[in-house]
């Protein structure tokens, strides 16, 4: 399946055994978008969920950043600098968040700053900061 020129993949089954690759979560891998069994169907209908939709333009950001930056470069800031990773989540974030906007949805910066402060993302900043810079965003967008 493509999006936006971007194969999009269902998840190998052998990533659901490790949790950064469960099905909770969607991953850029350069240049793929890989998603769970679940994202992947809904995609596949004719008005797929916006959720899953945003998801995608969030994953997307991740795919021109990695190209942009040299997927080295990229992979060595996401895992080893938390500042580094927090600034890219936020970027693919706002996209995911125009998207919402645009079609008059919702976003959960409460849900979002609780996943962006645990362990599925290494504690790369307190709660209080997450949820801080969500709202900042959210508010930013047209």
């Amino acid at each position: 399946m493509e999006y936006k020129g971007i194969t999009v993949r269902k998840k190998p089954t052998i990533w659901g055994f490790i949790p950064w690759l469960s099905s909770y979560t969607a991953q850029a891998i350069y240049p793929n978008i890989f998603v769970s069994k679940e994202v992947y169907d809904d995609l596949g209908k004719s008005k797929p969920n916006h959720k899953f939709i945003a998801v995608l333009e969030h994953e997307k950001k991740h795919i021109e950043r990695q190209k942009e930056l040299g997927f080295i470069k990229f992979g060595m800031g996401y895992l080893f600098s938390p500042r580094f990773r927090f600034q890219e989540e936020l970027l693919a974030i706002r996209e995911g968040m125009k998207y919402l906007k645009k079609n008059k949805l919702a976003f959960d910066t409460d849900r979002s700053a609780k996943y962006l402060s645990s362990w599925l993302y290494f504690w790369m900043v307190p709660y209080h900061k997450a949820k801080e810079e969500l709202v900042k965003v959210w508010y930013e967008i047209d």
